[in-house]
């Protein structure tokens, strides 16, 4: 599966055995700019699932396989990230209720109000997509975590030769993290109604820390330059090149 979702609009997946329903929802969507797959029954959506990442899956209630919202019920207590919408063309209060408790984004009634239902999966996604950004930048630092404090151990060891291979995996750790964060930061950002992904990321937040950023990535990049006699790494003067990439897109934008 995907850990990144490579659809800037978003990837649906729609769920209904109502042929007519699932055909129709899928072109008009795919006409508002959305990549759509479609499934008949619970068993396929977990079969698709499987194989791709989704922002969103629009579900009918009364699916084979989802008569008592058993499917959904199982997804949010899955490890699939996927954001949900119920449909139903038979609503009762008792299915009401049922949905209401669970994670989903929107309750929907046949015959659907598209432009509701674009609205409504326009913020799915984006809710959805925040929620995976925020969950790898976690799985980062928790990684990063790891790292420093294999680092700090060897140092506590008080063996000489420990100290050159400790500096480099330290500066190899940190130049790498500076990539994620900015990545991070664009997938974030790339969110907002109406902006380039590629602009200013620092001037849209008002941030005024841009200038100092830019210096330290700088100096980095000097430091590193300087330092490769010392230390003939591959992979600190691969991060140099992406650094010196980096700042050079910072500046054109």
């Amino acid at each position: 599966m995907n850990s990144q979702n490579d659809n800037l609009t978003g990837r649906i997946l729609i769920a209904d055995d109502e042929q007519t329903f699932l055909t129709a929802t899928a072109q008009l969507l795919r006409n508002e700019g959305f990549e759509c797959d479609c499934a008949e029954d619970a068993t396929i959506v977990l079969k698709k699932l499987a194989e791709k990442d989704y922002d969103l899956l629009i579900a009918d209630i009364k699916m084979p396989g989802n008569s008592n919202l058993e499917l959904v019920k199982y997804l949010t207590q899955s490890e699939h990230s996927v954001s949900i919408i119920l449909i139903t063309g038979y609503p009762s209060q008792q299915t009401a209720i049922e949905a209401v408790k669970l994670p989903i984004m929107a309750y929907l009634v046949k015959p659907v109000d598209f432009t509701e239902l674009l609205q409504k999966t326009k913020a799915a996604i984006k809710i959805n997509r925040l929620y995976k950004t925020v969950a790898i930048t976690r799985k980062n630092l928790q990684q990063w975590t790891k790292q420093l404090l294999t680092i700090e151990q060897a140092l506590q060891s008080g063996k000489t030769n420990s100290f050159e291979e400790a500096l480099k995996n330290f500066l190899e750790i940190t130049t790498l993290r500076i990539d994620d964060i900015f990545n991070n930061i664009r997938q974030a950002t790339s969110l907002l109604d109406g902006l380039d992904s590629q602009g200013r990321v620092c001037q849209i937040m008002q941030c005024p820390k841009l200038d100092e950023l830019m210096e330290g990535i700088e100096e980095t990049v000097e430091t590193l330059k300087n330092s490769r006699e010392s230390y003939k790494s591959k992979q600190l003067g691969a991060i140099r090149v992406k650094l010196e990439k980096l700042l050079r897109n910072i500046r054109k934008n």
